[in-house]
């Protein structure tokens, strides 16, 4: 009999993750009802892969650079928002489709940064511009020391632009 690939490990991983719910998913897969009867048909305990704690709790344990730095993530937002809208007119059908574009390459761009340790939350509101007034607002529940966000704003005669990088530290 063979013995099964990564990907079958992978999958019967998956498959006993939640209890009770383990079902064959491969000839070459024994009829096990738990992880500890499948451990022992293939020799041994399965390993378990843990973690060490850094203790590092705050940016600043990984050095200046790895701190959310709003001025650098604003200077990205305006060469963005420069590049891709300035010979952009309002088409209703493309809004959508180009504000999703902006927001992927400002999520590459700001990743690239090294902000490994920050989630990221990037809005981009594009709407046309008729001499309507608009006013975006946004709340947020974080950490002062380690949390931070940057803005930018482009128009021009038949649309305007805002972007948010919301830039949330986790441990």
């Amino acid at each position: 009999q063979e013995s099964p690939s990564v990907l079958g490990w992978l999958c019967l991983a998956y498959l006993t993750s939640v209890p009770g719910s383990f079902k064959r998913a491969s000839p070459h897969l024994p009829a096990a009802r738990s992880m500890e009867e499948l451990s022992s048909s293939y020799g041994g305990p399965l390993k378990e892969i843990v973690y060490e704690n850094t203790y590092i709790t705050n940016p600043t344990g990984y050095g200046d650079s790895a701190k959310f730095q709003r001025h650098k993530v604003q200077e990205i937002l305006r060469n963005v928002l420069k590049e891709r809208m300035e010979k952009q007119q309002y088409d209703p059908v493309k809004a959508a489709q180009i504000s999703k574009h902006i927001a992927e390459d400002l999520r590459e761009k700001v990743k690239a940064l090294g902000y490994e340790r920050y989630k990221l939350v990037i809005q981009v509101t594009l709407g046309q511009k008729k001499g309507q007034a608009m006013r975006i607002v946004s709340r947020c529940l974080w950490d002062t020391n380690t949390d931070n966000f940057a803005s930018e704003y482009y128009e021009n005669d038949s649309l305007y632009c805002v972007c948010q990088v919301f830039g949330l530290y986790y441990e």
